[in-house]
């Protein structure tokens, strides 16, 4: 009886070991990961789309090629945004070379895009811009650098990508600069933010670029 119930048992064992694999091979052996779609919300700013999510709303800027950038420039690309200046002393500095790392791995990927807006457009023309790019060896297909209305870029920085701004005494805005980048997607959401000026931060951000293209490719 003890060696019927050990065959019975021998034989549930090789059928019940590769079900068993197969259903965690099925549940947990995709090793699939997603990026979280971030949805931040302030009372200072009015809601960007028909729906309850946060999407970059539309902007209308120069880029250091003397031409309209709008979002239809961005359609359909995942893109990083930042916010610099080219008289920045310190940390611009380091972001441009970071996101030059950026821009040597990504600039074969028709989908992928670098956006630099100036904080400081009264002193950051179209010329002092394209001066700044060639410097930095910025491809204009792949890295756009855009001045405008400095209203309108602090309402972009605050309203669209929720970087920090400073006010001055009389309360209107006076100055915004942040280390922080903004990674974008095709549907205009914001996925992420990682600081500029880390290389660490930097190398996650690459990943996480991957990570969204592959999620595209699903």
């Amino acid at each position: 009886m003890t060696n019927q119930k050990l065959k019975i048992g021998m034989f549930v064992a090789m059928f019940a070991i590769p079900i068993g694999l197969f259903i965690f091979l099925k549940v947990f052996g995709k090793n699939e990961y997603r990026l979280k779609i971030l949805n931040p919300i302030s009372s200072d700013c009015p809601r960007t789309s028909e729906d309850t999510m946060h999407r970059i709303p539309n902007f209308s800027f120069v880029s250091q090629e003397g031409k309209a950038i709008t979002q239809q420039n961005f359609e359909g690309k995942i893109y990083v945004a930042e916010f610099f200046f080219t008289r920045c002393p310190d940390i611009c500095k380091v972001m441009t070379s970071e996101l030059s790392r950026v821009q040597d791995i990504f600039k074969d990927y028709p989908d992928v895009k670098i956006l630099s807006h100036s904080v400081d457009p009264l002193a950051d023309s179209v010329q002092v811009l394209k001066e700044y790019a060639d410097f930095n060896k910025i491809d204009p297909n792949f890295w756009t650098l855009v001045t405008g209305d400095k209203q309108q870029i602090y309402q972009q920085a605050k309203c669209a990508y929720f970087i920090p701004v400073q006010t001055g005494t009389d309360g209107k805005i006076d100055f915004v600069h942040s280390d922080k980048l903004i990674l974008i997607d095709k549907e205009k959401r914001i996925r992420g933010y990682y600081s500029g000026t880390s290389r660490d931060e930097v190398d996650r951000l690459i990943t996480e670029i991957q990570v969204l293209l592959s999620e595209y490719k699903r």
